[in-house]
């Protein structure tokens, strides 16, 4: 079966419009993903229930074990840089904030969050753990619910 070239240019602008909505599909869970992190990481509960000052924290790792983390490997919050690692390389988190993500589930018009923060200070490991709730409104994630 040979195609007229009007019906081959129309296919291959629905396979281009296709693979192009797959793409931004793609970017907008890495854009939702890394938003909801960030505003989760900079969140005072999950700081005050270790009794740790995020004022006072020069970097934090992240553990990329269990749950699909589609962010950059490196990003920041509140100017703080922000390090993706391994559970091979927890070693090197040394003394810095270690935030471990248990659940993220993101859904068309909603977001859980649930994450614990550990950090060894002074020989003593503070640990702590929050859940959140986000809810889309106008094109941005709320912070509806903490706890």
């Amino acid at each position: 079966m040979i195609l007229k070239p009007k019906k081959l240019i129309l296919a291959l602008i629905l396979v281009f419009s296709v693979y192009v909505q797959d793409l931004m599909a793609q970017s907008s869970r890495a854009n939702t993903t890394q938003e909801v992190l960030s505003k989760t990481i900079e969140n005072e509960i999950l700081w005050r229930k270790a009794e740790i000052s995020l004022d006072e924290v020069s970097k934090i790792y992240l553990l990329d074990h269990g749950v699909v983390l589609d962010v950059p490997e490196y990003f920041t919050v509140k100017g703080i840089p922000v390090q993706i690692i391994q559970k091979n390389q927890l070693q090197s988190a040394g003394n810095y904030p270690l935030i471990k993500v248990h659940t993220l589930n993101i859904e068309e018009d909603r977001v859980l969050v649930r994450m614990y923060l550990s950090q060894i200070i002074g020989g003593i490991e503070k640990n702590s753990n929050a859940e959140f709730h986000f809810t889309k409104q106008n094109s941005s994630w709320v912070l509806t619910n903490k706890l």
